[in-house]
Formats: C-alpha cells, sequence, structure tokens
C-alpha cells in the first residue's frame, strides 16, 4: 500500500461571464487524469508553474476538494468515500501566511488547533511542548504571532501542520516569500527533521525547481492539469537532450587525441569550441565534451592519461531540473 495513490485524476471548474440571460459559462481543467503515487516516508515533490493544479492536488488529498472524476487515496483511505479516516492521518502547511491567527501566541495557536483535531486533553500540553521545540520557538512562544518574522511563521506553520502526528504531510509552497537563508533552513527542516527522524511521508509542491533537487527522492513534472514524467531528479536529468557538458583546458595533446575520446562509450560529441588547430604538442588547447552521465569521466582521464595529455582545468555542468522541464513543455 502507497500513502499517497491518485489513478486518472480529474478536477474541473466552471467559470462564467456576463449576466442573467447572457451569462455563458466555460470549463476550465484544473487536473486533468493525473497519475502518479507516493511511497512511505517518501519526500515526493510535485513541481510546476503557477496554475499548474499543484495547490488543487494538495486540496483533494486532504479533503478539502471533491475530485470531479478518478480517485485519490490516502493511506488507502479513499478522499471521498473515507473523508474522516484521511483526515486523521494527514494535514497540509501552506506557505505564506495563511492558517494562523495573528492576536494569538504561537502556543495559544497551537492550542486551538490541538482542540480543533480533538487531541487528546492529556497529550496537549507534552504534544505542544514537543512541537514549539521543535521548530525553535520555545523563547518566543508567548509572543503574539503578529509579532514574529516570515521564517518563524512559516516554522509554525509546520508546527501546526504536525498537530494531529499525520503519517502524511503536504507542503504546498512552504518557503514562498521567504529569503534564502531562511528557505534553506526549512528545505534542511524538512528533510531531515520531518523525513529522516519522524519519518513521515511528505508531499512538497513547488515551482522552485532547484529546492526540489536538492532534497526530494523523486518528483514529478505537472503542467496545465497534466503529470509529463515521473523520476528521481537524477534519472530525469538524464533525459536532457543536451547532456552533461565537460570543459576542459589541456596542454601537450596529440592529434589522435580528439577521435580517442570521441570513440569512448557515452561520450555524445568533442569540439575545441576556440578553432584550434589540434597539432602535437599544442601548449593550451580548450574541448568541449557532451557526456551522457558522470560515470564516463575515468575513462576521459585514462585517456588523456595515456597520451600524457595535461589538464589544466576541467569544468564539469550537468542540466538542472529547470533544464528538464523546460526542454519537456517547450514546442
Amino acid at each position: 500500500m502507497k500513502s499517497i495513490e491518485c489513478e486518472n485524476l480529474r478536477r474541473t471548474f466552471v467559470k462564467s461571464k456576463g449576466r442573467l440571460s447572457f451569462k455563458k459559462s466555460s470549463e476550465i481543467i484544473a487536473l486533468d487524469d493525473v497519475n502518479f503515487s507516493v511511497n512511505h516516508g517518501e519526500l515526493f515533490g510535485l513541481l510546476g508553474p503557477n496554475g499548474a493544479g499543484k495547490t488543487t492536488t494538495t486540496r483533494v488529498l486532504c479533503t478539502l476538494l471533491l475530485p470531479t472524476s478518478g480517485t485519490a487515496r490516502v493511506l488507502g483511505h479513499d478522499v471521498v468515500n473515507e473523508a474522516r479516516q484521511v483526515q486523521r492521518v494527514v494535514n497540509m502547511v501552506a506557505g505564506g501566511e495563511r492558517m494562523l491567527y495573528f492576536r494569538l501566541t504561537a502556543r495559544e495557536n497551537l492550542q486551538y488547533f490541538a482542540e480543533l483535531y480533538n487531541v487528546p486533553k492529556n497529550e496537549v500540553k507534552s504534544r505542544l511542548d514537543d512541537l514549539i521545540g521543535l521548530v525553535g520557538l520555545s523563547e518566543r512562544q508567548d509572543e503574539p504571532v503578529e509579532r514574529f518574522s516570515k521564517g518563524m511563521k512559516q516554522r509554525l506553520q509546520i508546527a501546526r501542520g504536525l498537530i494531529n502526528d499525520p503519517e502524511v504531510l503536504l507542503l504546498d509552497e512552504p518557503t514562498l516569500g521567504l529569503d534564502v537563508h531562511i528557505a534553506r533552513d526549512v528545505r534542511r527542516f524538512i528533510q531531515d527533521e520531518l523525513v529522516k527522524k519522524r519519518k513521515k511521508t511528505v508531499l512538497l509542491t513547488t515551482h522552485y525547481l532547484y529546492e526540489a533537487e536538492e532534497i526530494c527522492d523523486r518528483v514529478a513534472f505537472l503542467q496545465k492539469g497534466n503529470i509529463i514524467a515521473v523520476d528521481t531528479p537524477q534519472n530525469l536529468k538524464k533525459m536532457s537532450k543536451h547532456g552533461i557538458s565537460v570543459e576542459l583546458l589541456v596542454s601537450f595533446m596529440q592529434k589522435d587525441i580528439i577521435s580517442s575520446l570521441e570513440s569512448l562509450k557515452g561520450v555524445r560529441s568533442v569540439s575545441t569550441p576556440e578553432g584550434h588547430e589540434v597539432t602535437g604538442g599544442t601548449p593550451a588547447v580548450r574541448i568541449v565534451l557532451i557526456v551522457e552521465e558522470e560515470s564516463v569521466m575515468p575513462h576521459i582521464m585514462s585517456t588523456l592519461a595515456d597520451t600524457h595529455t595535461r589538464v589544466l582545468t576541467m569544468n564539469v555542468r550537468e542540466p538542472s531540473l529547470e533544464d528538464i522541464f523546460i526542454e519537456m513543455t517547450s514546442g
């Protein structure tokens, strides 16, 4: 059994224009036969631009929205027919400053949500103490939330999302609006504390593809309500048409070295962009290789060493998830 399963999930909205008899309606497809699953204890990224359907997906999974058709299950429970069971095992944290009461203190906010989620009264104090300490707000817990920075509010949001001790946590744009340093701290917290230590299953939605590349086990690309790819970040990057670029500055390169490099398995192309004529003993030449994966690098270095070619500098650039997403959605 998977933690999350979506099968042919579809959600549409009706948009109306005009008034009375002149009113016209049109259908907006937010999710179009979406299929993916999330394993237990996995940090799964749902990636795409604004309007791709990420928030709609999380709202369906936490029972805030009904699907138009298809099925969605959380820990085997159907979000339509077993909504109560789903609500006991899932929670959602949204980015920004929603879902908090600014005039209440941090502790009062958590106390309020503990009552909403029917946390047993004999467990409330210890759970609040644990969560406040977990997100580093012990010294500020009795201050009104309106005095908090954006980063502190987001940490409190995460504590609120853990108040019912959910097995599955849906994080919808959790670093939205945070500065670079605070966003990095939030990502580390999600990966280290929630997934590795507390063994939570986390579905992370974001349009910041670099952060998913940094922390997610697997990701899905969502574009205009459609899933266009699902895999690990590393495997997705291998799909690039452009491959990994390896730029070398070498000296004393022998004339036949280009053909030797081109013959290596996994090397797509070899070029000398600056137009140097390759002759024996050339003082310095820039070579650019396009390779399928970094595992070919030892063979490249061995080939250069066998011909006594000296490597002065080396720069390796692999495609990012953003590069792959643009490749898959362009044209």
